[in-house]
């Protein structure tokens, strides 16, 4: 575990506890039980001071009865941005309908970027340190995010144990899939959720393009890969060599990277190769702006196709690398919805330009932020309505309810239905604004549509669209 630095703790007038949770049902969020038996205060993390409503750590005991859920993004990243927004959407819209029997939603928002004005820590390290001060001291029951996968699989082991909940909204890597049990149930269900579905199709998807998708003049034989390392990056690898290399296709070179010098070195190689494609797999922004950059300079580059994946799809991308090689790209992720025929989508894109005065459009998996927060309310109705208590267990429960019954669509007139339901111990079968939420009983993930595009004039424009 990394440690927050700022996290002080001041005694309480409160003589006696057992845990942490008698603490802050007394007191208010950000109060832990000591090993002396008393409990303290914790003062909030430079990374965490960011609340909805303002002021949460000033107010605990006047906001003790709020249902309080963590959040993790790179506020350094706009399209992070407008995640945490669309999450802090989904909050205050279930408040406006009057939350949960009068009980308000509030939610801690922390960012783990690399950022020296807050401490020195990477921002895998810096995910890793939010989740103990969101789960261990603040208490929240659920997160939702961090984004990456990497950063995901850090946070879940991180919090292993002490029965908090995670839901990312774009966390694709198979690997994922493996952390929470083999055999999950109502009873005893997964503490690892994500609203976008797993790169098992993706990497599928992209290979089967290169082995002859619509629009290339000529199938691809050879290929070389760039990935970084971790769990994002190797999953989507280990996916789409397989399927590449069973339609008969060659994994020429291969480079994974670990940090900026050997990314730059695994670049200038794969250049210089006789490889037909370059398939560029990296969760980061920047990461990705600098291989394009980098590939404008070098000549190898000038006959070679590039490949990218769903996060190179964002305006961070786009704005920061150069555009010399635009034309040469390809790339997939999951399938944009057409608010023209989607209600909910729609819905969702109204509601967030009334409140940011900006088109979420333009950002990846802000819809399926917005989903994962309403899940998690859902969850918490579930938790309250019938087990009476509010655990991450007990909102994973809940969520395990959300593909089986009555159809509600994800919009604030839907949380009616949903207590409704809930209530008279029935399942929901939910609409998402990033898609329908049909969860495998068995794996406890959902599915989507895969669409492979390609950049015209500056913008992310759809080729075709595979379906799981």
């Amino acid at each position: 575990m990394v440690a927050l630095g700022g996290c002080t703790l001041t005694r309480t007038d409160f003589d006696e506890c057992e845990s942490s949770a008698e603490c802050r049902s007394a007191f208010g969020i950000g109060h832990v039980c000591t090993g002396d038996g008393l409990c303290e205060e914790v003062e909030p993390a430079a990374r965490c001071t960011q609340t909805f409503p303002p002021g949460l750590f000033d107010n605990r005991l006047e906001e003790r009865d709020r249902i309080i859920i963590g959040n993790m993004m790179d506020r350094s990243n706009a399209t992070h941005v407008a995640r945490e927004r669309s999450a802090q959407l989904a909050y205050n819209q279930a408040n406006d309908e009057d939350g949960l029997d009068g009980r308000q939603f509030g939610a801690v928002f922390c960012t783990v970027e690399e950022n020296a004005e807050y401490d020195g820590l990477s921002r895998a390290e810096a995910a890793v340190a939010t989740a103990d001060f969101l789960g261990r001291s603040v208490g929240v029951p659920a997160i939702v995010g961090p984004a990456a996968s990497g950063d995901t699989q850090a946070v879940f082991q991180e919090l292993f144990g002490e029965g908090v909940l995670v839901i990312s909204p774009s966390a694709t890597s198979p690997a994922l899939t493996e952390l929470d049990p083999a055999e999950v149930s109502n009873e005893l269900p997964g503490l690892l959720w994500r609203t976008a579905p797993s790169d098992g199709l993706q990497g599928a998807v992209i290979a089967s393009d290169m082995l002859g998708g619509e629009g290339r003049k000529t199938p691809v034989s050879r290929v070389g890969i760039i990935h970084e390392v971790g769990a994002y990056g190797e999953g989507l690898f280990e996916v789409f060599a397989r399927a590449f290399q069973d339609g008969g296709g060659e994994v020429a070179e291969l480079r994974p990277f670990d940090g900026g010098g050997q990314l730059a070195d695994a670049i200038a190689d794969i250049g210089s190769s006789s490889v037909e494609e370059v398939l560029f797999i990296s969760s980061q922004p920047g990461d990705i702006a600098d291989f394009l950059d980098s590939a404008a300079t070098l000549p190898g580059y000038e006959t070679k196709g590039i490949f990218l994946t769903d996060a190179a799809a964002n305006p961070d991308v786009l704005s920061d690398a150069s555009s010399v090689r635009f034309a040469q790209v390809r790339g997939t992720r999951p399938a944009p919805l057409d608010e023209s025929d989607d209600l909910v989508y729609a819905s969702f894109i109204a509601a967030y330009t009334a409140e940011y005065s900006e088109d979420v459009r333009n950002f990846s998996f802000a819809a399926n932020a917005y989903d994962a927060a309403w899940m998690m309310v859902y969850g918490a109705a579930w938790a309250l309505f019938r087990e009476g208590d509010l655990t991450g267990q007990n909102i994973a429960r809940g969520l395990r309810r959300l593909s089986d019954g009555v159809s509600v669509e994800v919009r604030p007139s839907g949380f009616v239905s949903v207590q409704q339901a809930f209530r008279e111990q029935r399942g929901v079968n939910v609409a998402g604004a990033s898609g329908a939420l049909d969860y495998d009983p068995t794996t406890e993930e959902t599915a989507a549509d895969i669409e492979v595009w390609r950049i015209n004039s500056g913008d992310i424009v759809g080729i075709y669209t595979v379906s799981p």
